[in-house]
């Protein structure tokens, strides 16, 4: 029975880690002028009631997740390039009952580990709504964690992705454009040497896909039909391979975004997994409120 709680342990702990993970959302990677400034503020609602193992449901849980994101990006010329530096910082509280296996309670809240990432579009043709951006993102681990907890808000660990993202837009009608983007990179992990215990964690990458076909309502309203896939990430502990621990998963959803006047917008988007192999199918609500503001004239 201990052999088979602590193997639930270990698949809650990989699904929790993702559900922070730093995917996007339709029309991130469409680069705004030099010198603008993107504030954003996050809130996700994730939940999930029931754990998979190889494919089939092994578990009923309780899972719960509130997670805020405050966000930060700067635009600027970097020599024939437009760039962003960026930094985001996760903050919230998150809470796992496993009741058939007696185990209750188990919950973490603070800061997770921030990201610090910056993009470089390599083409940038706004006449023909073409791009292509590379981001390498900085996962540092200063997030709440404790090696007595299972549930924990940090990885003590870092991390590190790759992400290379192709964006092709199009005018159906005038003034009405739609655009479709398609993401692939892959997340790099060192060990978590504090894991339970004092053992020591081990992953090896996880590879992602992802993509976005959005179109315009109107000059204000816009919506997106989202896709997302993960997979990789075998575990280890103590150079024992964790069995039944690969991320295998898709994720579809939906997104709204209305511009509330030239600086400010809001969306919201809705996804939840349709196919997970291991961990916690999970469904998650999302608001996102961006303020946009040009750099220059904050000293005018």
């Amino acid at each position: 029975m201990k052999k088979a709680i602590f193997a639930l342990f270990l698949c809650a702990c990989l699904a929790i880690s993702g559900v922070a993970s730093a995917d996007n959302d339709a029309r991130d990677y469409i680069p705004a002028p030099a010198g603008t400034i993107l504030s954003l503020l996050y809130y996700f609602h994730v939940s999930g009631d029931s754990m998979h193992t190889n494919g089939n449901e092994t578990a009923k849980i309780n899972f719960t997740e509130n997670l805020g994101m405050w966000r930060e990006v700067f635009f600027f010329n970097l020599g024939p390039f437009i760039a962003d530096a960026q930094l985001v910082v996760p903050f919230g509280n998150a809470s796992l009952d496993i009741p058939g296996a007696g185990v209750y309670g188990m919950s973490s809240s603070g800061i997770s580990d921030p990201m610090i990432l910056g993009t470089i579009w390599f083409v940038n043709r706004p006449q023909s709504k073409t791009w292509l951006g590379f981001s390498p993102y900085f996962f540092l681990p200063v997030g709440n964690y404790s090696d007595s907890q299972t549930v924990n808000m940090g990885s003590n660990r870092w991390a590190f992705r790759e992400e290379l993202v192709f964006t092709q837009g199009f005018e159906v009608i005038p003034n009405h454009n739609a655009y479709f983007e398609v993401t692939v990179g892959g997340d790099f992990f060192t060990d978590n040497t504090d894991y339970i215990g004092g053992t020591k964690l081990g992953q090896d990458p996880i590879f992602n896909l992802e993509s976005h076909l959005s179109y315009d309502l109107t000059k204000d309203w816009w919506i997106s039909a989202d896709f997302y896939s993960h997979w990789g990430g075998r575990q280890s502990v103590d150079s024992y391979d964790v069995e039944n621990s690969k991320v295998n998963s898709q994720t579809v959803g939906g997104t709204l975004a209305y511009n509330l006047s030239p600086s400010w917008q809001i969306l919201f988007q809705y996804k939840g997994d349709v196919a997970v192999q291991n961990g916690i199918p999970a469904q998650t609500f999302q608001t996102r409120l961006c303020y946009i503001t040009d750099f220059g004239k904050l000293f005018k």
